[in-house]
């Protein structure tokens, strides 16, 4: 073929891939019409998400804590993207306030490698507020992977390949976690971190990541019977593994 041949082909798929991406984008907003309608959320942590279907379903704002570029805001751009509002915060209280107020639509607060004691901060929150965790987003930071939570009103629908985390208070004593955890013997717990409960002089929390969706057979029953075991118990929220 001559260069104006090929030309002429190219020509004719970009005018194909445009309007495709028109149609796209009225599908697009149509959905966030019956969303807003129907009172769904937005953001659907189990579907591909791309920057600018969000921004024509809705204008979504993001709090992270910032400032500006940081670790936070690298791992909120690499989940929402180049087309959302991003809001930074001064703290992690401030986020989960922005978010539960609804000055925000999701949140981004650190979850693990954090050496400024954000990650307790954030733990702490969650004992207080009824946000879920929707999603996580992992960035590699200094030849490790630091593991950021997305937090929102509404949690995720099981996917099928999802993890939950969530917390339990036990009493202070010789095996009380081996006992509580039995109900998980055949079921995966990826993560386990304690510290010290203010729910009780003698308790201990425990924050924990499993395998499975809280909403699944096999998980649920686990849980109802870490209930009777535990002084308390908290699910934080189910989510994709590799969202």
């Amino acid at each position: 073929m001559t260069l104006s041949e090929i030309r002429k082909k190219i020509d004719a798929l970009d005018a194909r891939l445009l309007r495709l991406l028109n149609e796209r984008a009225d599908l697009v907003h149509e959905i966030g019409l019956v969303k807003r309608k129907e009172g769904f959320a937005i953001y659907a942590p189990d579907r591909e998400i791309m920057s600018a279907s969000l921004a024509l379903e809705k204008e979504v704002t993001i709090a992270y804590l910032g400032p500006e570029g940081n670790w936070a805001y690298q791992a909120a751009r690499e989940k929402f993207g180049a087309s959302v509002h991003y809001a930074p915060r001064a703290n992690i209280a401030e986020v989960f306030g922005a978010v539960d107020r609804r000055e925000a639509d999701y949140g981004i607060v650190p979850a693990e490698n954090s050496t400024d004691g954000a990650v307790s901060r954030t733990f702490d929150m969650f004992l207080d507020s009824e946000l879920k965790i929707c999603a996580q987003v992992l960035v590699p930071r200094a030849g490790a992977l630091s593991r950021f939570l997305v937090i929102s009103h509404d949690g995720c629908p099981p996917t099928g390949n999802d993890k939950t985390s969530l917390v339990l208070a036990l009493q202070d004593g010789p095996g009380a976690l081996l006992s509580a955890l039995e109900p998980f013997q055949k079921i995966n717990v990826s993560k386990i971190e304690s510290r010290p409960a203010r729910l009780g002089a003698n308790e201990q929390l425990f924050f924990l990541d499993v395998e499975g969706h809280a909403q699944d057979e096999k998980l649920s029953s686990a849980l109802k019977a870490l209930e009777k075991r535990s002084s308390f118990v908290k699910i934080l929220g189910s989510y994709p593994k590799g969202a």
